[in-house]
């Protein structure tokens, strides 16, 4: 059975311009969570995809998630194949697990592992970013508290020093 496509993401500079554009032309309705980085498509009939806010945005162009039945396989193939893998494995909150992967000619692609096969679309407000050098995945949890979770350790930032008291 050929790979469905089950999510798509679309950068956006402007979440009210975009929301405006989408509503016009195709009576589009969204939603924005509650940080201000993602807006999903919402409503009966909607498919599913959103909108990361572009200064968060690293991937060239939009990007489409995949639903694969083992991710490891698949990105086992993707290597293989002359791919290469970005993202290995990264949960969100909600089901699943994501990977992502540049195809030879350079483009992104997500693969999702569904949590319960029989399941629906990803999570609402699940943001998913790269770029071939610097991995990044950002999964919004409910009420509004966002996790962020990269595939390469953050450096802590150095402790400001106190200057000294005078006497």
């Amino acid at each position: 059975m050929a790979a469905e496509i089950v999510h798509i993401e679309f950068k956006s500079a402007n979440f009210t311009r975009t929301t405006e554009f989408y509503t016009r032309l195709f009576d589009w309705r969204t939603e924005q969570n509650a940080s201000g980085s993602y807006m999903k498509l919402s409503g009966d009939g909607a498919p599913s995809g959103g909108w990361v806010r572009s200064d968060l945005v690293q991937a060239p162009g939009p990007i489409a998630y995949l639903a694969v039945d083992d991710l490891g396989a698949k990105l086992e193939e993707v290597e293989r194949a002359g791919g290469r893998v970005l993202v290995r494995s990264l949960p969100f909150a909600g089901g699943g697990e994501i990977g992502l992967f540049a195809d030879p000619d350079g483009n992104i692609m997500g693969l999702w592992r569904r949590k319960d096969a029989a399941a629906g679309a990803p999570p609402a407000a699940t943001i998913l970013m790269t770029s071939a050098t610097k991995p990044i995945a950002t999964a919004t949890k409910p009420a509004g508290k966002t996790a962020i979770k990269s595939a390469s350790p953050a450096k802590a930032p150095a402790a400001a020093k106190k200057p000294a008291k005078k006497k």
